[in-house]
């Protein structure tokens, strides 16, 4: 038999506690074990921006996203072509939208040969804002009766994100609206009659900002923070009286990021120069980076890279760049200049102008660097530039200045259509008050298309637009049409003899009895065109007949299609890349949504020479080119036909392109305020 004895099970126990006891305090004194806050504190400080750092080491800028939106609109003004939509729930949407705006019998309305429904499509990229002008695509629904939409004009229509799923469709909030006369044909056929587009004619109701992506091991709110102080304490401007930054902290994720209206035409040079701000700053390391900086000016290999990082300092650079302006080296100099545009200083306008003329490769990009000053220098050289030769300077100037201020004189803008007549009560009441309060009400009829007569020292040269606008700039005024000539396109006829001091100028109109309508316009040009229009002509029609007065040598100048500046690799490798070989793919300055060269001058076409309508044989060499272009981003592009604006030439539709799904955003870089 075992005996217990009490004493020693007590022992073991004050043992074992003693023991535990021991270990408890060599735990204490070791420190406490790491916890899930304490491991976060160290991330942090580990993750937390070095003094050789910048906003680009730290954050990348996304810049690729787009959204489609849709909605159901309304065209009028066919000529017998139009027709009902089978029941959808389109059509009811379209009938509903009509009661809510007072319409009577909508669905007899929709049974007319003078109206089709068509299902409205846009897509808003990234960074779109409201000062922005997007292509719209209209579609006829399946089964239409529509026969046409040439000639028509789509109602204002409201545009949303839309969701189709099996139990129907889930709209948005409105986004986007959309108005303008149609022009027919799409990117697959564009004689398609029952396909349109209507060029800028889409809005976005407010801004799309793009977003600063954290990379992910610096991905925490107090590095959010400090991205935003430091891209904030660079770049702000006045909103509504309130100074507001250009970031915004929203998650240890992203933040927002605005583009300022000075880098809204060359959006990836701004990404750039936000990607360099360094993250560390202080009153001694400023002054050594600013001295390091001015001498990678000077060295053509550096100029490019240098002169963004001085862009980062603001006007405290510009004793710096003004010292690139007297380098022997053409490449510093431009970059100098370009910079100190940026920063609203004049001191380098006479450098960018000679670039514009002299160094192709810089031209787009000079051309914009001009448009995003407020100095009156910059306009008075835009307005010398539309003097220049070269179609391509003369063309992109005069975008430039319009960009800068589309309400200046020197661009030349006249009114196609006659003000609306006075009744002759209002005549009678002898102008009074009540006659003025009419008059201010009474609709004014919007122009089918743009005309500017444009007062140049240059040779006459007629320019027209094939996207984003219906546009036609003559350069130079009283240019007269050179007779004999007979040109007619649809019911619209021309007729000159040899001798005549004007134009007879008829239209056919179907009736029972073959009536048709006359005017005679004088031989100018200008009044020719609006005379044409006035008679009903739409802006395809007007551009036809110019061709075919090309090629009939009835136009006092040549005849050139959307001869814009093109966007150039070697300015974003040396420039953006800090590189002076042909870039490769660079994941912190990826191609932007609304890039410089894309929005001011009306999309790149590679490196082809600007169309001259009656070059043949530059036709057929720049024809591969045209096959696969580069635009500003150096993205593909495959080149699309449209046939409704051919080249006055008289190529083909298959030598032709369309960009109708295709932002509007190098001067698709120049639309700082609006287009």
């Amino acid at each position: 038999m075992r005996r217990t004895v009490p004493r020693r099970s007590w022992a073991v126990g004050a043992l074992v506690a003693v023991t535990a006891l021991g270990l408890g305090r060599a735990v204490i004194g070791a420190g406490p074990l790491p916890t899930a806050a304490s491991k976060k504190a160290k991330a942090q400080d580990k993750a937390a921006p070095k003094i050789e750092e910048a906003v680009g080491d730290l954050a990348y800028v996304f810049e690729n996203g787009e959204t489609t939106v849709e909605g159901v609109g309304l065209v009028s003004n066919l000529d017998g072509t139009g027709g009902d939509a089978p029941p959808s729930w389109q059509r009811e949407q379209l009938v509903d939208d009509m009661n809510k705006a007072g319409i009577d019998h909508p669905s007899k309305l929709l049974e007319s040969k003078q109206y089709a429904m068509v299902i409205v499509r846009m897509k808003i990229p990234t960074g779109g804002s409201p000062r922005d002008r997007f292509d719209v695509d209209l579609e006829l629904p399946p089964a239409s009766s529509v026969k046409s939409l040439a000639g028509g004009y789509l109602m204002f229509t409201r545009l949303r994100e839309v969701l189709h799923t099996g139990g129907g469709p889930k709209q948005g909030t409105d986004l986007a609206t959309a108005i303008g006369p149609v022009m027919i044909g799409d990117a697959k056929d564009p004689n398609n009659p029952k396909a349109g587009r209507v060029l800028g004619g889409g809005r976005v109701k407010k801004e799309h900002p793009f977003k600063l992506i954290l990379k992910d091991d610096r991905r925490f709110i107090r590095n959010a923070k400090m991205v935003e102080s430091v891209v904030n304490e660079r770049f702000h401007q006045n909103e509504h009286g309130q100074q507001k930054g250009a970031s915004t902290a929203k998650t240890d994720t992203f933040l927002e990021l605005r583009v300022p209206a000075v880098y809204h035409q060359n959006q990836q040079r701004y990404f750039r120069v936000v990607q360099l701000l360094p993250m560390v700053d202080t009153p001694q390391l400023r002054e050594q980076r600013l001295k390091a900086t001015a001498a990678e000016l000077l060295d053509p290999k550096t100029s490019g890279m240098a002169a963004l990082k001085l862009e980062c300092f603001g006007p405290s650079a510009a004793p710096a760049l003004e010292a690139g302006l007297k380098s022997e080296d053409a490449h510093v100099r431009f970059f100098s200049a370009e910079a100190l545009a940026y920063l609203d200083q004049s001191s380098g306008v006479e450098t960018l102008g000679k670039t514009a003329i002299e160094l192709k490769q810089y031209r787009a990009y000079a051309l914009a660097a001009l448009a995003a000053m407020e100095d009156p220098a910059a306009r008075a050289k835009l307005r010398h530039l539309m003097d220049e030769p070269d179609i391509e300077v003369r063309y992109g100037a005069f975008n430039a200045l319009r960009t800068l201020d589309p309400t200046d004189a020197m661009l030349g803008q006249v009114r196609i259509l006659d003000e609306p007549p006075r009744d002759e009560m209002e005549e009678d009441n002898g102008g009074d008050g009540m006659t003025a309060l009419i008059q201010s009400r009474r609709a004014r009829p919007d122009d089918p298309f743009s005309l500017y007569m444009v007062e140049s020292d240059g040779a006459p040269v007629i320019h027209v637009s094939r996207s984003r606008r219906s546009e036609i700039v003559l350069f130079g005024r009283a240019q007269n049409i050179l007779p004999p000539l007979v040109l007619g396109e649809g019911d619209i006829l021309l007729n000159a003899a040899d001798h005549d001091d004007g134009v007879d100028i008829s239209k056919i109109v179907p009736s029972r009895f073959g009536s048709e309508m006359k005017v005679r316009s004088s031989l100018d040009l200008g009044d020719v065109i609006r005379q044409v229009a006035r008679l009903g002509a739409t802006y395809p029609e007007v551009v036809a007949i110019l061709e075919a007065a090309e090629r009939q040598k009835n136009l006092p100048g040549a005849l050139f299609v959307d001869s814009v500046p093109k966007a150039n690799m070697q300015y974003l490798s040396k420039a953006l890349m800090g590189k002076d070989e042909m870039p490769k793919a660079d994941s912190e300055v990826k191609p932007a949504s609304g890039s410089f060269i894309r929005r001011m001058f009306t999309r790149g076409r590679g490196d082809s020479e600007p169309t001259k309508t009656a070059d043949k044989s530059a036709q057929k060499s720049s024809s591969k080119d045209d096959d696969v272009a580069s635009d500003a981003d150096g993205d593909k592009i495959s080149a699309k036909k449209d046939d409704a604006l051919k080249r006055t030439s008289g190529e083909s539709a298959e030598a032709s392109e369309s960009e109708g799904d295709r932002r509007p955003r190098l001067l698709d870089v120049f639309r700082r305020r609006n287009d």
